[in-house]
Order: structure tokens, then C-alpha cells, then sequence
């Protein structure tokens, strides 16, 4: 698969993984560079946590209901700046929610993170914390986006290359 830099954040205090809206919505095409060597690698549906998505895998998790993600038109440029691809999307998750259930769920031993980067051995979610979201990063480790089944079997049904989807308690370290 191709591997990216990753995207330059908005503005000193607007970052990709934060959960928040954008004051101001960056330039667009937004460009994502592609590391030297990876420029025949393989394009996928989803990269994560470079934030992208093809344009058929956006209007599916929207068409499933997700109303709390900004989609930006992107173009993949090699280091050089020349144009390699269209038709993809980078993309703002709004709302990252502490959804763990932390009597049930099992953290690495010796780490201390609870919050951004927690390293998890085995995630349980408390849907009551979840409060009904379709679409979320896990405030606990936000490289961690969850979907509602609704949504899972939606995108399942598009058979994306390079989406993973597994269940909760089938996730493996976080």
C-alpha cells in the first residue's frame, strides 16, 4: 500500500485527531504527499491515521448517517508536488468520546495513558458513554475510530480495499 506523510494540522491550535471542528476549513485540493519509494504502492478506501478516503467509501459512511465528519477534497502529490490522484477525501471526525468501559476494559500492564494514546489489550465500550454516535475516534486512543453496526455493514457491503473492520471484542492491542 502507499504510505503518506502525514497531513500538516490547520493551524497551530487545530489538529486532525482532535475531535473538533475547524474554525476555518483548510485549502483545498488538501495535499498528501507520498513517501519516496510508495508512489506504486497500492491506493486504498482508507488510510488511517493520514485521515483519507475514497470518494465512494465518504458518500457511504454519509449515505449510513454519519453527521459528525467534514470531508475535504484531496489530491495525492509526490514529494516533488506532482499530481498521482483524485477522487479521495481527508476527512475531520467531529467528537472524540471517552467511550471505554473501564471496568471491563483491559489496558497494557505498565502503562499509565488513559487518554489520546492509552494502549489497550482488550476494549469494551460503554454505550451509554457513546451516547448514540454512528461515527467516533475513541477519546482513549484516538488513532481508534469506532462504527456503529448500521454504519460497519454498510461499508461492508461496498467491499472497500484496506477496510478493516472487526468487532469490539475482537480488537487487538490498541
Amino acid at each position: 500500500m502507499m504510505l503518506f506523510f502525514s497531513l500538516p494540522n490547520p493551524s497551530l491550535r487545530e489538529r486532525w485527531l482532535a475531535g473538533q471542528k475547524f474554525s476555518k476549513p483548510p485549502a483545498q485540493p488538501v495535499k498528501v504527499v507520498i513517501k519516496k519509494g510508495n508512489e506504486g504502492g497500492k491506493l486504498l478506501a482508507y488510510h488511517n491515521p493520514v485521515n483519507l478516503m475514497s470518494d465512494a467509501l465518504a458518500e457511504t459512511v454519509k449515505r449510513a448517517g454519519v453527521d459528525n465528519i467534514d470531508f475535504y477534497d484531496a489530491v495525492i502529490v509526490d514529494e516533488g508536488g506532482a499530481e498521482r490522484h483524485r477522487g479521495l477525501r481527508v476527512f475531520n471526525l467531529v467528537g472524540n468520546i471517552r467511550a471505554a468501559d473501564l471496568s471491563k476494559t483491559v489496558f497494557t500492564p505498565g502503562t499509565d495513558s488513559r487518554l489520546i494514546d492509552a494502549s489497550i489489550e482488550k476494549l469494551a465500550i460503554d454505550e451509554k458513554k457513546a451516547r448514540g454516535a454512528l461515527m467516533f475516534r475513541l477519546a482513549e486512543n484516538v488513532s481508534t475510530v469506532v462504527v456503529h453496526a448500521s454504519v460497519a455493514r454498510a461499508i461492508s457491503s461496498g467491499n472497500f480495499e484496506g477496510v478493516v473492520l472487526r468487532e469490539i471484542d475482537d480488537v487487538l492491542k490498541l
